[in-house]
């Protein structure tokens, strides 16, 4: 199989991916890695790995690419998770509603239980629940919960801005407080909307 220097090195970055993350990688990721200005770039490099048979490819989907001769990924306890941006653990900021900006595949092992379909990531700014092993640029696992627990770490919408706190309940009435004797707590004068509990923090080493 004779390979142009940059088919072999996206050929190499395809088998990487999928023994590290259970799946092959999609087209817009492929671009990114190898800084390749446009998505038909990459679709040229793919179709010509295709005809020279180091490939398959199927239209079932972005990450449908086959690699002939190698084990297929192992799937079972991987799941893909989308990443929704930042979240303030700090004073509450106004909440802007976006897509997602990209997606993680963890291994159930890591993340401690089995995310249920809605879970989500968020990328923590701000040292307000640092005291609870929370970290500014951590990223947390957030599962949606409609009936939270007092005491629980939750993703909450506080009179229409955004943050991270622990719910706290006293008296029959609900508000956040954070993991950091400099924050105040906070007391919904309206609204108190709950997205999720934190049910895992994943750290990055540098």
């Amino acid at each position: 199989m004779s390979l142009t220097e940059r088919q072999r090195e996206i050929y190499n970055y395809i088998v990487a991916f999928r023994r590290d993350n259970g799946c092959s990688p999609s087209i817009p990721e492929i671009q990114r890695h190898f800084g390749i200005r446009s998505p038909n770039g990459v679709a040229g490099h793919l179709h010509a790995l295709e005809a020279k048979g180091a490939i398959r490819r199927s239209d079932r989907g972005s990450r449908q690419v086959d690699v002939p001769g190698e084990p297929p990924p192992i799937t079972a306890n991987l799941h893909t998770l989308p990443l929704y941006g930042q979240i303030p653990a700090g004073p509450p900021q106004e909440f802007q509603a976006t897509a997602a900006e990209s997606t993680a595949v963890f291994d159930q092992a890591i993340l401690g239980f089995h995310p249920r379909e809605g879970c989500f990531l968020l990328k923590v700014r701000g040292d307000s629940m640092k005291d609870a092993g929370i970290l500014s640029g951590d990223t947390v696992v957030i599962e949606p919960n409609p009936n939270p627990h007092a005491g629980q770490i939750v993703a909450a919408l506080i009179d229409g801005e955004s943050t991270l706190k622990r719910l706290v309940r006293v008296k029959g009435r609900w508000f956040l407080k954070a993991e950091n004797a400099a924050y105040p707590e906070l007391h919904p004068r309206a609204d108190l909307v709950i997205q999720g509990v934190v049910r895992t923090v994943v750290r990055k080493l540098d």
